[in-house]
């Protein structure tokens, strides 16, 4: 789990420099735009491409550390030894929904292999790998949440 926890470290800080990148980038072209009547082209495609990179290069991650918001409604309940499965069987129904989003996300990018953004013309099949990538990720974090649920260990921030 060591070398798990590591390598979904490293995909959240190569977001973060994506996002870090990003935050220059949009910067940048609204200097440029107002101060010089020149933005980049392109810069709206950059940035939706950039945006799916940082959520899911991230999203395994967050989900690993439990950085997701959560409302505990019905947290009084499910302590009652007979509400424990609730729990284990939301964390699997994510990671089925996880599954699919990644499994999806490979078949249209098969069928979509030399699909290309209009300004930049750059192939979308990249980061749509990225979506499936961290979308199957996620899923993977979700299916050890519910194998930890079913054995009564529930995490903490403070265990990873």
């Amino acid at each position: 789990m060591i070398a798990f926890d590591g390598f979904l470290r490293v995909m959240a800080l190569l977001a973060g420099v994506i996002l870090l990148l990003l935050m220059v980038f949009t910067t940048m072209d609204v200097v440029m735009r107002y101060f010089f009547n020149s933005p980049f082209r392109g810069s709206l495609e950059a940035t939706e491409f950039s945006m799916a990179l940082i959520v899911f290069l991230g999203i395994a991650y967050c989900g690993w550390v439990g950085g997701h918001i959560g409302v505990e409604l019905f947290e009084k309940f499910l302590e009652r030894p007979s509400l424990r499965f609730v729990p284990v069987l939301v964390n699997l129904a994510g990671a089925a929904l996880f599954a699919v989003i990644a499994w999806q996300m490979v078949e249209e990018t098969r069928h979509a292999w030399t699909q290309i953004s209009n300004m930049l013309r750059m192939p979308h099949w990249p980061f749509r790998m990225v979506v499936a990538f961290g979308s199957a990720l996620y899923a993977i974090v979700l299916l050890i949440h519910a194998i930890r649920a079913a054995r009564g260990v529930h995490l903490k921030t403070s265990e990873v």
